[in-house]
């Protein structure tokens, strides 16, 4: 009972409210890093067919070049041989260079994020949090993929003028759950020290960019002591 009338008669903390941000999708914002496409054997049958074609008219062309060499009426056969050589033989170099250079780009992104914060926050005890999402379907051109790891941080405001402080910080690694979702799963733990006059939050951000803004940014309830 004392407890109870306690939390309901502390007084209010003057701070600016936390804005939260809680996407649905997230995209890196990093350099993105890209892949040699993989092709079906249906793709590779087409692409042998192309070459054959544009391979068959340039020794056609350059065929015909060579009976232009004997003179008399087979000159004419040069107005034929020169240009078709040369634009098929260009046109077959350009093909195969374009298809080896190829590639795809390789995007790390989320969807569908759910973050489950539980009750509240209290100091001095561990707050568990688990970030589920799924991976989101990949654009023409691109294989999408999860980051293997964020950082989650535990963040407090304790005065309008000054910068948020970190209070704990640690990376989560992406594991497979159920229906095909991705779970990352992390602790973050308050010091009795660290003060109740304050609003707490968490934030998460990409593990190797973590200096940048977090993509995810969620209020916490403070909770009395045990």
């Amino acid at each position: 009972m004392l407890r109870a009338f306690m939390q309901e008669h502390q007084p209010a903390i003057d701070l600016p409210p936390i804005d939260e941000l809680l996407p649905d999708q997230w995209t890196s914002g990093a350099p993105q890093a890209t892949e040699r496409a993989p092709k079906s054997p249906a793709d590779r049958l087409g692409w042998l067919i192309a070459l054959a074609v544009l391979a068959f008219f340039a020794a056609f062309g350059f065929q015909a070049m060579t009976w232009a060499l004997a003179g008399g009426w087979q000159w004419l056969w040069m107005l034929v041989g020169l240009p078709v050589f040369a634009m098929f033989s260009v046109l077959t170099v350009v093909f195969v260079c374009t298809s080896l250079r190829e590639r795809r780009r390789v995007r790390v992104a989320l969807a569908d994020i759910r973050l489950e914060r539980g009750e509240g926050l209290r100091i001095g005890e561990p707050l568990e949090l688990r970030l589920r999402a799924t991976v989101p379907a990949a654009r023409q051109g691109e294989r999408t993929r999860a980051p293997e790891r964020l950082t989650l941080r535990l963040m407090k405001r304790v005065d309008a003028s000054l910068p948020d402080t970190c209070c704990d910080e640690t990376a989560v690694h992406c594991e497979d759950a159920q229906a095909a979702r991705l779970l990352y799963t992390g602790t973050l733990c308050a010091r009795p020290g660290d003060g109740a006059a304050a609003r707490w939050f968490v934030t998460v951000h990409e593990t190797g960019a973590a200096d940048t803004a977090p993509f995810l940014v969620a209020a916490l309830r403070l909770l009395p002591a045990r």
